[in-house]
């Protein structure tokens, strides 16, 4: 693959400057912090909870429907990662295919989807840190004011981490998420215990509803979307056409395959606490309350799932700040953002930029939507139209590769069809049957996101060729 990365890493075995760490990631670092960046703790307390809503008794289908898309869009991207190295992500990969006018639209979609995420995680900490402490008398803890602080603690300390290296953010992520999974699994258990699991209900079909389903797998897949970030890592990664695969699937394999099974557990419990989550009650909190656990329990579950918001918050920091270099490499974002720290080997500017802009983002979300609950919706319906973009260029990439390869794989061009198809679909589905006010707004805030974002592409490219 012949872009800025290789010239990069070429240059590196010629001058001494401040550069990446090639080849220092292993395989068993990469997988957990790509599991970690996708809070698994908080996935299991809030998917099902999503899919319930949407689907009812039998979201689990929904779920399991939403993981097999995911896994269909993970084939297609990991054609690329077993051929290429590079930072870019399916930005780089879909431009060997497509060229120039597919990577800025891919580009832009996923830089926006960057900022976009991070400013979900960061509202996602906020609630948390919030109801943990409003339950304990602080009432105005749930504030935009207080909130507005929290955003930027929680982001400032993330950018901190990542900008100490791959191997801080690995190890503080990791033991986050880990520390946070044993009392969501906990409430879990109880809850399937205490109710029973209902098979007669949650396995019947006469209730089915296709149109229910759909909206389901679209929720469901929104905790998988962004699962390839890891690939951001690629050149700091050992054997990274073999271990960036790996990584990528790890997520929708792992992951994606607990999520069906969490729903199966959960769903007879939110179907009997419907009374306090219509109350406002927190999924987790709602089905310790119904297994009889103790009340300190339910409120715990706040402080440790935003503990698990803030792993997310460490890895996407790192993936995205790669993403921002890479796109200064190519000359379509300022050259500032490509300077590597001398002793840390991390995009120390890039780090900062990134974290600035998310910062600014969540904000404007939140006087926007009126709320920081309100303005986490608007993210998280953002982040899966932004992704829609990338995710269907690179499922056709894969079967263009493939055709103009000579290569007969009939079983990737269906399931990367239907992968890219499950993806329209949510993009449609946006349109036909919005979500709820702000979320309402969300597809025509990404379209507008895009565009501006690719004019501002064509804006740096000219004054890099003005300037070589």
């Amino acid at each position: 693959m012949t872009d800025a990365s290789t010239t990069r890493r070429e240059a590196e075995t010629t001058d001494s400057s401040p550069h990446l760490e090639s080849g220092h990631l292993s395989l068993k670092a990469l997988v957990a912090l790509s599991l970690a960046s996708f809070f698994p703790a908080v996935a299991i307390a809030l998917a099902p909870y999503v899919t319930y809503s949407s689907a009812g008794i039998t979201g689990w289908q929904s779920s399991l429907l939403a993981t097999i898309a995911v896994i269909f869009i993970g084939r297609a991207i990991i054609v690329f990662a077993r051929r290429y190295v590079a930072k870019g992500l399916i930005y780089s990969y879909v431009g060997e295919v497509f060229g120039t006018w597919a990577k800025w639209l891919a580009g832009a979609a996923m830089l926006a989807g960057f900022i976009v995420g991070l400013a979900a995680f960061a509202s996602i900490c906020g609630i948390f840190i919030g109801s943990f402490l409003s339950a304990r008398g602080i009432s105005w803890a749930l504030d935009l004011g207080p909130q507005i602080v929290v955003f930027g603690l929680v982001l400032s300390l993330a950018g901190a981490i990542a900008f100490r290296g791959l191997d801080t953010s690995v190890t503080i992520a990791v033991v986050l998420a880990v520390l946070a999974l044993p009392l969501v699994l906990v409430i879990t258990a109880a809850s399937a215990r205490h109710t029973g699991l209902h098979w007669s209900e949650q396995f019947s079909y006469s209730g089915f509803s296709f149109g229910h389903t759909l909206q389901g797998i679209a929720v469901g897949a929104a905790f998988l979307i962004a699962f390839e970030s890891c690939a951001a890592l690629a050149t700091e990664t050992r054997n990274p056409r073999k271990n960036i695969p790996v990584a990528i699937m790890s997520v929708p394999v792992i992951l994606g395959g607990i999520l069906p099974i969490a729903t199966i557990l959960q769903a007879p419990g939110l179907a009997s606490a419907s009374e306090q989550l219509a109350a406002g009650v927190s999924a987790p909190a709602a089905l310790a309350a119904q297994a009889g656990l103790s009340p300190w329990i339910g409120s715990a579950t706040d402080l440790v799932l935003a503990l698990a918001s803030f792993a997310a918050l460490i890895g996407f920091v790192n993936y995205g700040s790669r993403y921002l270099m890479t796109l200064a490499e190519d000359g379509i974002l300022p050259p500032l953002l490509t300077r590597i720290h001398s002793r840390h080997h991390t995009p120390h500017i890039a780090i900062v930029i990134v974290v600035g802009i998310s910062f600014l983002c969540d904000v404007g979300l939140s006087f926007l939507a009126g709320s920081v609950s309100a303005a986490y919706l608007l993210n998280a319906n953002l982040l899966v139209f932004l992704w829609v973009i990338p995710y269907v260029l690179i499922c056709v990439a894969a079967i263009v590769i493939t055709v103009r390869e000579k290569e007969i794989r009939p079983g990737l061009w269906l399931t990367t069809i239907l992968g890219g198809a499950a993806m329209v679909w949510s993009f449609v589905n946006g349109i036909i049957n919005p979500p709820p006010a702000p979320g309402d707004v969300a597809v025509w805030v990404a379209i507008a996101a895009v565009v501006v974002i690719v004019g501002i592409f064509a804006i740096c490219r000219g004054r890099h060729r003005q300037i070589h």
